[in-house]
Formats: C-alpha cells, structure tokens, sequence
C-alpha cells in the first residue's frame, strides 16, 4: 500500500507541475496575441496614414499634369 500511496504522490506533483507549464504557455500565448494585435492595429494606422499622403500626392501631381498640359496647349 506504501507503494501506491507513494506513486499516487508523485503523480499528483507530475499532474500539478504540467498545469503549471500549460497555465505558463497559455499566458505566455496571450500576451503575444496581445502583442501581436497591437502591432497589427498600428501597421494599419501606419498604412492608412501611408494610403492618405498618397492620395494627396496623386491629387496634386494630377493638378500639376493638368496646369502643365494647359501651358503647352497655349
């Protein structure tokens, strides 16, 4: 019986050392979730920022075609 009462003991530590690795990995995987989804939300401020100037670059480069082609037709 001391046999098995030992062994039941070692198996409830193995089995509480293996909740305690999986609760550390689940942490560790939500806080680069978290991470990760704050850096996808400022890729997507960058890009839209990026998406923003490009507009006003083309509008204005489409006024300058514009005016320069008016100047040669004259």
């Amino acid at each position: 019986m001391d046999r098995l009462k030992v062994a039941l003991e070692r198996l409830d530590v193995a089995i509480d050392h293996l909740d305690a690795a999986f609760d550390h990995h689940k942490a560790r995987i939500s806080a680069e979730r978290d991470e990760l989804g704050r850096a996808l939300a400022a890729a997507q401020e960058a890009e839209a920022e990026a998406r923003a100037v490009a507009d006003s670059v083309s509008a204005r480069l489409d006024t300058a075609i514009d005016r320069l082609q008016t100047v040669l037709e004259d």
